[in-house]
């Protein structure tokens, strides 16, 4: 018999220890995830588990999310690409879905979203345009092999970023005015490119406590042109994953390819943490980051994103651009940055994207 029930923080070693064991999960599943929404944002966390004879055989995390004054919804989980239900079998992936989409919205009619990740790749030519997946790429068992399974273009251009003058260097988290001042220098690339980009930044808060709530389970890479930092990215681990969630460099440098470095040193330090599989993230199939993350060698896989209203499972979810969305990006971008950066964080904390 399947039971499901909810966990909280005393639990979070065996739920920890499953997500870091199973094959099906994301670094995204793990307890710190939650933890961080709840410390930078103040959503609640729901960490909820199937059970047979008392042994955890799937979780599902999910935050409660929402304007103030209006209906919250479910969401497993914001922020992140894929890290929905999971389970070793079907029936007690059914009764995870049952559980969140039926038990905890009785009463208050809230919509559940469920971003599920398919971890196996497909061919490329069963996908179609305007598609989303996360990129996944098998890594070799060391560095130098890995470079070697590069095309020589992509090497090349690595060569280009270091010939330019580019170093980089990995950050682990630490309660230090260092640490401080490094998150300093990779706020000030993401938020400016996140403008350019016409979206709302995260808060400096969320970010520190993503790496906080990660430990050793995360690292940050920087990229500099002599003392200026051009380039960052934070990576997130968990089992023989390492995912990228972040990773942004200035556009003033961009002839000097610090994007090339930027990866090629995350992929580096994956490698040398144990990391079997590398994922680039969410992309649009055959759109321009899908393209430059296909070019390091990663295949594609599946996302599929569900939501749920009085447990009945609505058409499939779209994830693309609305008009109006492309709109307010237009105008984003034409603000003045201390202006987005005040008011960005106060409204990407909403944005479950």
């Amino acid at each position: 018999m399947i039971e499901v029930k909810q966990l909280n923080r005393s639990d979070q070693k065996i739920w920890d220890d499953y997500v870091n064991t199973s094959t099906k999960t994301t670094p995204y599943h793990r307890f710190a995830w939650g933890q961080a929404v709840e410390h930078s944002y103040g959503f609640e966390t729901l960490y909820v588990g199937a059970f047979h004879e008392n042994k955890l055989i799937g979780v599902m995390p999910l935050i409660r999310m929402g304007m103030p004054f209006r209906q919250k919804s479910l969401v497993s989980l914001p922020y992140c690409d894929g890290a929905g239900a999971v389970a070793d079998t079907q029936k007690a992936l059914s009764a995870l879905i049952a559980f969140a989409t039926n038990d905890l919205t009785k009463g208050t009619q809230e919509p559940v979203e469920l971003r599920h990740a398919d971890t196996t790749t497909v061919e490329p030519e069963t996908l179609v345009n305007g598609q989303k997946v996360r990129m996944l790429l098998s890594l070799a068992a060391s560095p130098d092999e890995q470079m070697a399974n590069f095309k020589s273009k992509l090497r090349s251009q690595i060569r280009k970023a270091e010939k330019n003058g580019l170093t980089s260097t990995v950050i682990v988290y630490n309660d230090t005015d260092s640490f401080a001042q490094h998150m300093d220098e990779f706020y000030a690339v993401i938020a400016g490119n996140m403008r350019l980009l016409g979206s709302p930044i995260h808060s400096k808060t969320w970010f520190m406590s993503v790496l906080r709530e990660y430990a050793d389970n995360a690292y940050m890479v920087l990229v500099y042109k002599e003392k200026i930092v051009v380039g960052g990215g934070i990576v997130l681990l968990n089992n023989n994953t390492a995912s990228i969630p972040w990773a942004s460099t200035n556009a003033e440098y961009n002839r000097l390819a610090p994007n090339m470095l930027l990866y090629w040193a995350v992929l580096s330090e994956a490698i040398t943490k144990g990391a079997q599989v590398f994922d680039f993230g969410r992309s649009t199939v055959n759109e321009g980051t899908y393209n430059f993350k296909k070019q390091w060698g990663s295949q594609p896989a599946p996302l599929h994103w569900a939501t749920y209203k009085n447990g009945v499972q609505q058409d499939v979810l779209d994830i693309g651009k609305s008009k109006l969305r492309e709109l307010v990006e237009q105008i984003w971008r034409k603000l003045p940055l201390s202006l987005v950066n005040f008011v960005g964080p106060r409204v990407r904390k909403f944005i479950s994207l």
